[in-house]
């Protein structure tokens, strides 16, 4: 299996959520506060001036078609149903990140994670400079609890100071490449509970992997106790053979530059047997239509078109699975 997550793709979605979150539009926007501190000193600067976010706004606009509104309203989608994950009856007893890349979840939303250990899973090249960004940003953190607190006009340059607490955020450096086989066995060496339910954060990673490997992902969740959940995103399987979607061309060249070309796309039907056969219900899919209207549509009804070939999957084990 591949790593998880390539340093380009990783930062460049850092800098797509850093925007989302200083532009706080009421379509194009996030709320990932934490993301700058990925970015270069630079960066971060460049992205004080509306200007310049302005310009690299309209970049990404034409290069990447639907690509930006995607990335920004799929953040969204994936932290709204963490929280419904936690506020349910049956919640998770932890939070596993697979190919977590530059993700911030574990660091936001640790007063609602209290409880719940987090396990981050990636390469050991991307683990040690997300290890090493976030001990600075703690140190920085500590820095800020001793003057006074930012006014509100100061306040959005300064929310990457934040609040959130990594200190239970456990991270597992794996090379799937190498050494290590993704299966229950190399989860539970890592501290991982096997008879704990579950949430399995699995974003931006499934259209990177062969088939294979990706049912082999699926299976290994599987394996956990009846309400585990797993939340990721997929490609169809036809832009691999000629389809063509909103964006899709500019999505697969782009990541072909990148080194991390597009290798797996999934159909619906098949999707729907895999789950049957590992004992998931499928209690949540969002289409590109769906993304559009829940999160890139204002008030006035004007929208905001994503990419047109991805969905969002939630998936809960109701049954021991059949394999």
């Amino acid at each position: 299996m591949k790593k998880f997550s390539k340093m380009s793709s990783a930062e460049s979605m850092a800098l797509i959520r850093t925007l989302g979150y200083k532009e706080n539009g009421t379509t194009i926007r996030s709320e990932d506060y934490i993301a700058a501190v990925f970015l270069s000193k630079l960066m971060r600067f460049m992205l004080s001036f509306s200007v310049i976010r302005s310009l690299i706004l309209a970049i990404y606009t034409i290069k990447l078609p639907g690509g930006m509104p995607y990335i920004m309203a799929k953040s969204r989608a994936i932290d709204d149903m963490l929280l419904q994950a936690l506020a349910d009856d049956e919640k998770p007893e932890q939070l596993v990140i697979l190919g977590a890349g530059y993700d911030t979840r574990a660091y936001r939303f640790r007063e609602q994670l209290t409880n719940i250990q987090c396990f981050e899973i990636d390469h050991p090249e991307m683990i040690a400079r997300k290890r090493a960004a976030m001990q600075q940003f703690t140190k920085k953190r500590a820095k800020t609890r001793t003057t006074t607190r930012a006014t509100a006009s100061t306040q959005h340059d300064n929310d990457i100071n934040g609040t959130s607490d990594i200190s239970s955020v456990h991270y597992c450096a794996a090379d799937f490449n190498g050494q290590d086989n993704f299966d229950l066995d190399w989860l539970v060496s890592q501290g991982i509970d096997k008879n704990k339910k579950t949430l399995f954060i699995i974003d931006g990673v499934s259209y990177f992997l062969q088939a294979a490997a990706f049912k082999n992902l699926l299976a290994v969740t599987a394996l956990f106790p009846e309400n585990t959940q797993v939340i990721f995103d997929y490609a169809y399987a036809d832009i691999l053979t000629g389809g063509t979607y909103h964006g899709s061309e500019a999505f697969k060249s782009s990541l072909q530059k990148m080194g991390e070309p597009v290798t797996y796309g999934i159909h619906q039907q098949e999707l729907m047997h895999t789950m049957k056969v590992l004992g998931f219900e499928l209690t949540e899919l969002i289409t590109p239509k769906q993304l559009e209207q829940q999160y890139l549509t204002n008030p006035n009804g004007e929208s905001v078109q994503p990419y047109g070939f991805l969905n969002i999957a939630l998936l809960r084990r109701a049954a021991k699975p059949c394999i």
